[in-house]
Order: structure tokens, then sequence, then C-alpha cells
């Protein structure tokens, strides 16, 4: 799953969640979901790849939500919460 799903489906995954994804950070960057450890943030490796910490779901959906009343499209949403990600996380 691409990091613009994750987004755009941001509702169906639980606040509790974390949301990494391989960097460089686009909408088309790998994503996965899960619970986040006890531990704190993690790296995750599968395979060749490194999933890197991004953000927790429900701040994510904090942003798309304060978002919603602009006219930006979904597309332009998103790469607002990834510039959240990258200058504020």
């Amino acid at each position: 799953m691409d990091l613009f799903q994750v987004l755009l489906n941001i509702h169906d995954f639980k606040d509790d969640e974390t949301i990494y994804a391989i960097e460089p950070w686009t909408l088309e960057s790998e994503a996965q979901v899960i619970l986040e450890p006890a531990e704190g943030v993690i790296n995750i490796n599968s395979g060749h790849f490194i999933f890197e910490y991004f953000l927790e779901v429900n701040l994510a959906k904090n942003i798309l939500q304060k978002n919603q009343s602009s006219n930006l499209c979904m597309r332009e949403q998103c790469l607002h919460v990834i510039e959240y990600a990258l200058n504020n996380a």
C-alpha cells in the first residue's frame, strides 16, 4: 500500500496505530500502519527496505480534518500531511 492510499483511507485505521513509510516520503512511498510497540517508535526492516516512522494515525487524521475546509483536492491535502511530517514530527 502506498502513502496516498493510507491517507485516503485514514479512517479505516485506529487512532493508536502509527504510519511507517519508506523514505523519501512521497505519495507513492510504500507504507505500513501498525500498532506502535510499547518501547516506542521503531524502524521496520522489510527485505531490502526500511520503513521509517512517519506519523501517528490520530495526528494524520487531525491534519486532514483541519484541511477539509480549504479548497484543496485530496492529493494536496495529503501533501500537506507529508510536509507536516517532514518539518514537525
